[in-house]
């Protein structure tokens, strides 16, 4: 009511204007009955008209509430093919757009969270029977602490990745260092699994994030020791590309074009059960946000590489 008196009040103010006007011609020398028969059919038009207007009122804001609540409806007239109407649809598609990607995200996420809980309890599964043992097997529990950790890290790296405050610090860095850290790292994996490396120190720097391009090395190597045991690993460099090649099972023809999708596993990760199906999707989105070109070439029972391309970086 309050909004209506405020859009009729100018009409109120001239209508009472209009009266005072009426009545004090009334000093002028006009018939006083008749100047008061206009007043009252004045008064008595006046408020027909501010029924009809609150009426009229009332229904364009109950349209504009049921249209607001449902934006597929049929829009008020006053405002259909209006400029108003244009922008609020905009928006309104807009925040359509928003909403179906992050349920998109969310139900990617959830289906994450789901796979990374059924594989993690092997490790923690394994972990727990070692501890039963006496004396205990620190070996072996450090490698199941040690796999627990990269299924934390996994993780954490994706929620990361997909947060839309991810920062990346680029600086120079060394390729040989980064390479050699991310072998380290995985050496009791190497010594385990009785995989060699084959490591040629390139000499070459690239501008990079440290700690994304590490993430990088780190799921291709992880990949690699699933998927190869007492075989060799090598790293070098073909013209501006870097090579990471194992001597492990391979990946199927029909595989190669999907293994860096989302939650892909392909058939290693069906029949090995060891893929969150997550970790290549990491390496594909990190290294695009590093301006780096990723691929996969491999065959069954060969080996597989997988080939970084590093012309965009390297100083």
């Amino acid at each position: 009511m309050s909004k209506f008196i405020k859009i009729k009040g100018h009409s109120l103010i001239l209508f009472v204007i209009f009266i005072l006007a009426l009545l004090a011609s009334i000093t002028f020398g006009f018939d006083k009955n008749y100047i008061s028969y206009i007043c009252l059919i004045s008064v008595f038009l006046f408020l027909i008209d501010l029924v009809i207007s609150y009426r009229n009122f009332k229904r364009f804001s109950n349209e504009i509430t049921y249209w607001t609540n449902d934006f597929e409806s049929k829009a008020p007239f006053l405002i259909e093919n209006t400029k108003a109407f244009e922008n609020i649809n905009n928006i309104y598609k807009s925040n359509k757009q928003m909403e179906n990607f992050f349920e998109i995200k969310m139900a990617e996420f959830k289906e994450y969270v789901s796979m990374w809980t059924h594989q993690v309890k092997t490790p923690l599964f394994s972990l727990n029977l070692i501890l039963k043992d006496h004396p205990v097997d620190d070996h072996a529990a450090k490698a199941e602490v040690f796999e627990i950790e990269e299924y934390i890290e996994t993780l954490l790296s994706y929620m990361r990745l997909e947060s839309l405050s991810t920062d990346f610090v680029f600086e120079q860095a060394d390729l040989d260092e980064l390479i050699s850290s991310s072998i380290k790292k995985y050496s009791k994996v190497f010594i385990k699994k009785k995989n060699k490396v084959n490591f040629v120190p390139t000499n070459l720097k690239l501008t990079t994030d440290r700690k994304w391009f590490a993430l990088i090395l780190d799921q291709i190597l992880s990949n690699s020791n699933k998927y190869t045991q007492e075989g060799e690993i090598s790293f070098y460099i073909d013209d501006k590309n870097l090579i990471i090649e194992d001597t492990g099972i391979g990946i199927r023809k029909e595989d190669l074009p999907r293994v860096f999708d989302k939650s892909y596993t392909g058939y290693n990760g069906r029949i090995y059960k060891k893929s969150t199906g997550i970790g290549l999707n990491l390496v594909k989105t990190a290294a695009e946000n590093l301006s780096i070109d990723v691929s996969i070439e491999s065959k069954v029972d060969v080996g597989t590489k997988v080939i970084l391309n590093l012309s965009r970086v390297l100083k």
